[in-house]
């Protein structure tokens, strides 16, 4: 998760605590509960600071003065209008909150993000405002039906934010699953497949019933060393990432293989391998790299074998093998099946 939406959902949260502050203040007022009168005046000018705070992304001093606020407001709030207002239930749900702030911090990198380490605060507060609510009576006694509409409203304020924040464990899980599989699955370099993707790949095609209509072709791109020594590894990354894209041909699958060598898998359809080869070649061959004021020219070898009956993916990858060394032998620039 970027800083940027960080920012954002601080936005929203600080303007969320605001309103709700806000609407107290008036409910507060219409049945002259003075002291959270004022607590709330304070409460909503505390959110207008903690807007600037967010501007200047100081998320860390956001998180604990919100979290100080909100527990000294619900301690005050039992204090003053008793237990059955269900404020109590606030101080469980900002242990959550806790949790999900520690999480975003850590994922930023951001210093003194241990969070978590205040929600014992929050239950200790909710103990000692329950003994307090027991020992002595409380100071203003609302009416029967705003008891019930506070309990409801603060019930669904603790679900929403239960369920928002567990939305986003559940989507950062599996948004760092996912990354985690192509990151192990495609070569950081180029953005296409790697060798650990294809080679499970090439396991897949044996276990299809139509497993003998695939051909293999592994690509070496000639003298590529040269690029290297000659105009530098940056160079080479450059011819590495336009050959990559030069791969892209529809129904066939491309990886690195490994260092300059390339693999492609196919399956027999309307062109032979031979003739979309040929083309990729050529391409190859055609294309002009330009590379800091010097204009390159790259060719390529290829070997291609067909899946033939008997053969296991060690065979099928050493047939075509052989024919890339043999395309070599002959004077490089070459497909040889």
């Amino acid at each position: 998760m970027s800083l940027k939406r960080i920012k954002l959902l601080s936005y929203l949260a600080a303007g969320f605590f605001l309103l709700v502050h806000a609407a107290m203040f008036f409910i507060f007022r219409h049945y002259n509960v003075r002291p959270l009168v004022f607590l709330n005046l304070f409460s909503i000018a505390f959110y207008i600071v903690m807007f600037v705070l967010i501007d200047k992304e100081q998320l860390n001093k956001f998180v604990t003065l919100t979290f100080l606020e909100i527990n000294a407001h619900m301690f005050m709030a039992i204090y003053y209008t008793g237990w059955e207002a269900g404020y109590q239930i606030t101080l469980i749900a900002i242990c959550i909150l806790l949790a999900f702030a520690e999480y975003i911090g850590r994922a930023l990198h951001l210093k003194y993000s241990r969070f978590i380490v205040f929600a014992p605060i929050s239950m200790v507060t909710y103990l000692v405002s329950y003994y307090i609510t027991l020992r002595r009576p409380t100071p203003y006694v609302l009416p029967d039906n705003l008891y019930h509409g506070f309990q409801v409203a603060w019930a669904l304020i603790v679900f929403l934010i239960v369920f928002f924040v567990l939305e986003i464990f559940v989507f950062g899980a599996s948004k760092a699953r996912e990354d985690l599989t192509y990151q192990a699955n495609h070569d950081q370099l180029t953005g296409i497949p790697n060798r650990v993707y294809m080679s499970e790949k090439l396991k897949n095609v044996f276990s299809r019933p139509d497993r003998n209509c695939y051909w293999l072709a592994i690509i070496d791109l000639d003298d590529f060393k040269i690029f290297n020594d000659t105009y530098g590894h940056n160079c080479g990354d450059y011819v590495l990432v336009t050959i990559a894209k030069l791969l892209q041909i529809p129904g066939v699958e491309a990886c690195r293989w490994g260092g300059e060598e390339f693999l492609l898998v196919g399956k027999k359809g309307s062109s032979t391998p031979m003739e979309i080869l040929q083309q990729v070649r050529q391409a190859v061959n055609d294309y002009k790299f330009q590379y800091d004021g010097n204009e390159l020219h790259m060719t390529m070898t290829i070997g291609v074998a067909w899946l033939e009956p008997g053969m296991d993916v060690d065979d099928w990858i050493s047939t075509a093998d052989t024919k890339l060394y043999e395309g070599k032998a002959a004077g490089k620039n070459r497909i040889i099946m």
